[in-house]
């Protein structure tokens, strides 16, 4: 899929600036509480098994990571161009 979400990555992230700091790491169920993101989303978009996601969850994630770092659309959601094959590409 061209577009990933990059939660595992932002979490871990902040969990790194959490142990510079001395502070408890989070996980995705305090991270469900603290955001109102459902646990069930944020497992689904963590593990990649996701296939949409609401403008709501946005704005609650980059709300919620940008109290500690500053984050964008960008650092959430990447586009990637989906690779072709030699047999598509000669096709066109």
């Amino acid at each position: 899929m061209p577009v990933t979400c990059h939660l595992r990555i932002l979490l871990a992230r902040l969990n790194v600036e959490h142990a510079k700091q001395g502070k408890p790491t989070i996980s995705l169920r305090r991270l469900s509480e603290e955001s109102g993101v459902s646990l069930s989303v944020l497992v689904s978009l963590h593990t990649g098994q996701s296939h949409r996601i609401d403008y709501t969850t946005v704005d609650r994630l980059l709300t919620y990571f940008n109290r500690s770092l500053p984050v964008s659309m960008n650092d959430l959601l990447v586009w990637e161009p989906a690779v072709q094959d030699e047999a598509t590409l000669a096709a066109v």
